[in-house]
C-alpha cells in the first residue's frame, strides 16, 4: 500500500511538473551515427535518473552510423523500425536524421525532396508500428561552420537548418491527436559554439572535432537542448540560510533540518535530486557549459549563507571538505555544481553505471542479435536473454544509485591560511595537536624526533641531535593525493612518505633541502628495486624563505607518482612493478626528520601546515 501511494504521488508530481516524460514511458532514441555515439542520449538518461529518481522511465539507444531517412548500414528503414524500435514497444520515440541525408554538399532541391518524402514515410510507418507513441522529431545537430570556415557554395549547416524548418512545418500539419513534438538541437549548439569561439577558438574547435560528431562537451549541450524543449526543470536544490538568525529562508527541491551552531553552522539536508555529472576538468566541457549557460538553465544547485561573522569557513559535507570560503563568498552564494561534492561524486557513479548498462545493450544488439540473425545458432536466443537480464540488473543498480541521500553539512571557522587547501581535499592535520598521527617506534632513523604544533604549524626537529624518525597518519590510504605546505630550514633533509609501512618503508617524495640535495623527486625508502628519480631544476619553482605548496599523487597497483610544486607539475614517475613490502597496495602518509649529523642542521626544523588528502577511486 505504501509503495502504491508513493507511485501515485510521483505520478501526480510529474503530471504537474510539465516535463515531457511520464511514469511508465519507454524511450527509444532513433538516429544516425551521432545518436549511435550514445552520448547525448546517455546524458539525457542520466539527467532523468538523477533529477527524477522516482520516475519509472526506461531507455533504449537505437542509433546506427550512416543512417538516412531510408535506412542504412543497419538495414532499410522498414527493418530498422521493426527490429530496433517496435520490438521495444516504446511510448516515446526520438528521431534525429539529416546529417547524412544532405550528402555533405550545399542545398540541392532533389536531395531536399528525398529527405522530406522519406521522413513522411518513416513517420507514417512508425505510427502504424507503435500506435500512440509520442514522437519527438529532432532538428539535426549542426555541421560546425562556426569554428571553421563554411563549406563553399553556401555552407552545409544551412541545409540542416532547412531540414529542421521542414520538421517544424511538417509537425504543424499532422492532424491526428498524437502529433509530432519538435526539438531543436541545432540553434542552441550553434549559439554555444559562437560564444565559445569568441572566448577560446582553440578549445572551441574541439567541441565538434570533425565538424560532424561532437565530443562529450557538444553532446552535453545537445542533451540540454532536448531536455529544455521537453520542459526539464532547472533546479537541483537551492538553499538560503540566515546564519545570524539560525533560520532557513528558502529550500527549493530539498529539505533542510537540524540547523544549529555556535560560531559556524551544521545542518542536515535531503535533496530530491542530484546534479548532472559535468566534468569541468575537461577544457571543452567547461567552455561549452559556460558558453551555453547550462548551469543556470538546467543544473542549479546553490547554497547561500548570510549573517556569518567575517572570516573563513570550511564547507564540509559528510565529513569531507569541499572548499574554504569567506563569509562574503557564502553570502553571495555558491554554485555547488562547480565543486567536488559528495553529490557530484554520486552522480558520476550513476552515469558510469548507466554507461555500462548502455554498453551491455549495445553488445546484445550489435554483437549478438544483428550479426547472428541468420546463423540459426542454438544459443543465440539464450545469449540475448542473458544480456537482457544483465541489462535489467544494471538498470536496477542505476536507479538505486540515483536515490538521494541525507547529507551532513558543516561550515567550520578556519584560519585564513586554510583557504589555500585545494577544493576537495580534507585536512588530516587539525593545526592544534597530533590527533590522527603517531610517531613510528620502529623507523630506522630513530623513534624520538621532536614533533610540535605551534601556531597551526607542524614542526619536526632532531632531538637528540642526530636522531630522526617519521610521523605517520593513523589511517592507511590507497590511491590518493596529499597536499602540504612546507617551509624547511636550509640544511634539513626530510621527505613526504606515500603508502608507508609502520617502519617507514615507502615511496618518498624527496624534501632534501640541503647542499647537493634535491626536492620533489621520487625515492624508494627501504624499497629494494626502486630506481630513484631526481628533479634537479626544483629551484626554478621554489620560493625562498616562504611557504611552498606541494601536491603529490600516488595511484595504481603498479604505483604512479605525480608531484606539483606551487601549482606546476614537476614529476611524473612510474615504477616498473609494485616494490612495496609484501606487495602492499595501501599505506600511511608520513613526514620525516632524517637521522644523521651530516644531513640535518643542528637545531634546524622542517615545517608543515595545511596537510590535507583527497582519496581517488
Amino acid at each position: 500500500m505504501r509503495l502504491l501511494i508513493l507511485l501515485l504521488l510521483a505520478a501526480s508530481a510529474f503530471a504537474q511538473s510539465g516535463f515531457y516524460l511520464k511514469p511508465g514511458d519507454r524511450v527509444v532514441f532513433y538516429g544516425d551515427s551521432i545518436t549511435d555515439q550514445r552520448l547525448y542520449t546517455t546524458f539525457v538518461e542520466t539527467f532523468v535518473r538523477t533529477r527524477f529518481p522516482a520516475l519509472d522511465v526506461s531507455f533504449v539507444h537505437s542509433g546506427w552510423g550512416g543512417d538516412r531517412v531510408t535506412g542504412g548500414g543497419g538495414g532499410i528503414v522498414d527493418l530498422r523500425l521493426k527490429r530496433d524500435v517496435q520490438a521495444y514497444q516504446p511510448t516515446v520515440v526520438t528521431i534525429m536524421l539529416g546529417m547524412n541525408d544532405g550528402r555533405y554538399r550545399p542545398f540541392n532541391q532533389e536531395t531536399y525532396n528525398w529527405y522530406t518524402t522519406g521522413y513522411d514515410i518513416l513517420v507514417k510507418q512508425l505510427k502504424a508500428l507503435v500506435p500512440g507513441a509520442r514522437i519527438t522529431a529532432i532538428r539535426p545537430s549542426p555541421y560546425d561552420e562556426v569554428t571553421r570556415a563554411p563549406m563553399a557554395g553556401g555552407g552545409y549547416n544551412p541545409v540542416l537548418v532547412k531540414f529542421g524548418d521542414f520538421l517544424k512545418e511538417y509537425a504543424a500539419k499532422v492532424a491526428d491527436s498524437d502529433g509530432l513534438f519538435v526539438a531543436d538541437l541545432n540553434a542552441p549548439v550553434v549559439a554555444m559554439l559562437e560564444k565559445a569561439h569568441a572566448a577560446n577558438p582553440e578549445v572551441a574547435a574541439r567541441i565538434i572535432p570533425d565538424r560532424v560528431h561532437p565530443g562529450a562537451s557538444g553532446h552535453l549541450i545537445m542533451a540540454a537542448a532536448l531536455l529544455t524543449d521537453w520542459g526539464a526543470p532547472a533546479a537541483v536544490a537551492e538553499v538560503e540560510i540566515d546564519a545570524s538568525a539560525r533560520k532557513v529562508l528558502a529550500a527549493n527541491n530539498t529539505t533542510v533540518a537540524n540547523l544549529s551552531g555556535a560560531q559556524g553552522l551544521v545542518w542536515t539536508q535531503l535533496d530530491k535530486a542530484l546534479p548532472m555529472p559535468v566534468d569541468r576538468n575537461d577544457a571543452p566541457t567547461a567552455l561549452a557549459v559556460d558558453s551555453a549557460g547550462f548551469t543556470r538553465s538546467l543544473n542549479r544547485e546553490t547554497l547561500k549563507v548570510a549573517g556569518l561573522a567575517p572570516g573563513h569557513y570550511a564547507l564540509r559535507i559528510d565529513g569531507l571538505q569541499v572548499k574554504v570560503f569567506t563569509a562574503a563568498d557564502l553570502a553571495a552564494g555558491l554554485d555547488l555544481t562547480a565543486l567536488p561534492t559528495p553529490m557530484l561524486k554520486q552522480a558520476n557513479e550513476v552515469h558510469a553505471l548507466m554507461r555500462r548498462r548502455s554498453d551491455v545493450h549495445q553488445a546484445r544488439w550489435r554483437t549478438v542479435e544483428v550479426p547472428l540473425a541468420s546463423d540459426n545458432a542454438q544459443k543465440t536466443a539464450a545469449a540475448i536473454e542473458a544480456l537482457d537480464a544483465l541489462d535489467a540488473e544494471l538498470d536496477a543498480k542505476v536507479r538505486a544509485a540515483a536515490q538521494p541521500k541525507s547529507r551532513a553539512y558543516e561550515l567550520v571557522p578556519v584560519p585564513a591560511e586554510a583557504a589555500a587547501v585545494p577544493a576537495g581535499f580534507t585536512p588530516i592535520f587539525n593545526g592544534k595537536d597530533l590527533t590522527g598521527w603517531h610517531v613510528s617506534t620502529t623507523n630506522h632513523h630513530g623513534a624520538t624526533p621532536d614533533w610540535k604544533v605551534e601556531g597551526g604549524v607542524l614542526t619536526g626537529m632532531q632531538n637528540p641531535p642526530g636522531k630522526g624518525g617519521i610521523l605517520l597518519t593513523d589511517r592507511k590510504y590507497r590511491n590518493f593525493e596529499v597536499y602540504a605546505e612546507i617551509n624547511p630550514d636550509w640544511g634539513c633533509d626530510g621527505g613526504l612518505f606515500l603508502r608507508s609501512s609502520e617502519k617507514g618503508e615507502a615511496y618518498q617524495v624527496l624534501l632534501d633541502f640541503r647542499e647537493k640535495g634535491t626536492l620533489f623527486g621520487v625515492y624508494g625508502e627501504r624499497l629494494p628495486g626502486v630506481v630513484t628519480w631526481q628533479y634537479p631544476e626544483w629551484r626554478t619553482h621554489w620560493k625562498e624563505n616562504d611557504w611552498n605548496a606541494v601536491r603529490a599523487r600516488i595511484e595504481g597497483d603498479i604505483p604512479r607518482v605525480t608531484v606539483w610544486i606551487n601549482g606546476t607539475q614537476v614529476t611524473s614517475w612510474s615504477d616498473t612493478s609494485n616494490h612495496s613490502i609484501g606487495g602492499a597496495l595501501d599505506g600511511m602518509i608520513a613526514v620525516q626528520v632524517h637521522g644523521g649529523t651530516q644531513i640535518w642542521k643542528e637545531g634546524g626544523r622542517h615545517r608543515f601546515r595545511n596537510l590535507a588528502v583527497r582519496e581517488l577511486p
